[in-house]
This record gives structure tokens, C-alpha cells and sequence, in this order.
């Protein structure tokens, strides 16, 4: 149970940080001499993104989203690692499950988006910053996962049959 614990505190860093470094990166599409992410252009220098398509701002407000959420469910993840919280909260297990799922979710809707805009423009080539930000949300699946399983322990290592 403990080891579960710290498992999935170590996939929980890698998956935020990877969430952090997807949105941050400016390398979701590249071609032969430019690269794009959300937020800038670049060529021979990096430009902010003025007008931006509806695709885009519904990838960047999904993206956001799922970041806060994972955090959210790191926080409840690290109250859950000190003992203390379950006495108070014995739910968190549960609700920290349901934010990584809600991550997930909110993630593959914004990196979806985005996939079926850029696979109309065969010249482009989906990079490093976008194959992070499916890696995160396999993460935070996984991550689900594993809390469901601690969960069903803790129910099991307390009931009477």
C-alpha cells in the first residue's frame, strides 16, 4: 500500500510537469525552418500568437483546465500520503481518483482538438511539446488507476468478510 503511495506520487510530478511542459512548449507543430505552440509562432524568432482560431482556444482552455485539475488531485494525492487527512477526510483516495480522471479526460479533449485541425495540413509535423501532453494524460490515467486500487485495498483491509 505504501509503495502504491509513493508510485503514484512519482507519476503524479512526471505527469504535471509533463502537463506544465506541454502547455509551455513551443514546439506542438514544426515544419522544415518554423515551429508552433500555443502561444507563439516562431521562425527566425519567436512571435506571440495575435489571431488565433477557435481550435486553438479551445486546446489552450482545455489544456489549462486539466493542468489545474492534476494539481488539484496532487494536492489531495499528498494530503493522502500523510495519514492525518484520512481521519478527517476518508474520501480523498476517492476523490483524488476522479480529478485524475477528470484530467485525463479534459487533457485528451484538448489534445483531440487540436489533432483534427492539424491533421488537415500534411506539411506540419505534430512535435515533442504535443507527444508530452498525450504522455501526461496517460499519466493521469494511470494514475486513476492506481488510486482506485489503493482505495479498494483500504475497503478490503477494513471490512469484516
Amino acid at each position: 500500500m505504501a509503495l502504491l503511495s509513493i508510485i503514484n506520487c512519482g507519476l503524479i510530478c512526471v505527469g504535471v510537469a509533463f502537463a506544465i511542459f506541454s502547455i509551455t512548449g513551443n514546439y506542438w507543430l514544426s515544419a522544415s525552418f518554423s515551429h508552433r505552440g500555443l502561444w507563439f509562432n516562431c521562425s527566425k524568432a519567436c512571435e506571440k500568437v495575435h489571431h488565433k482560431k477557435d481550435n486553438l482556444i479551445v486546446t489552450e482552455t482545455f489544456m489549462i483546465i486539466g493542468c489545474l485539475t492534476y494539481f488539484l488531485a496532487f494536492v489531495l494525492s499528498v494530503l493522502n500520503c500523510s495519514k492525518k487527512i484520512n481521519i478527517i477526510f476518508p474520501g480523498v483516495v476517492l476523490c483524488a481518483t476522479e480529478y485524475y480522471l477528470f484530467t485525463a479526460v479534459f487533457l485528451a479533449i484538448g489534445l483531440s482538438v487540436y489533432t483534427m485541425e492539424t491533421n488537415q495540413n500534411k506539411a506540419l509535423k505534430l512535435s515533442w511539446s504535443y507527444i508530452i501532453g498525450w504522455c501526461s494524460c496517460i499519466i493521469s490515467t494511470i494514475s486513476a488507476v492506481i488510486c482506485f486500487v489503493m482505495k479498494r485495498n483500504k475497503q478490503s483491509t477494513y471490512s469484516i468478510f
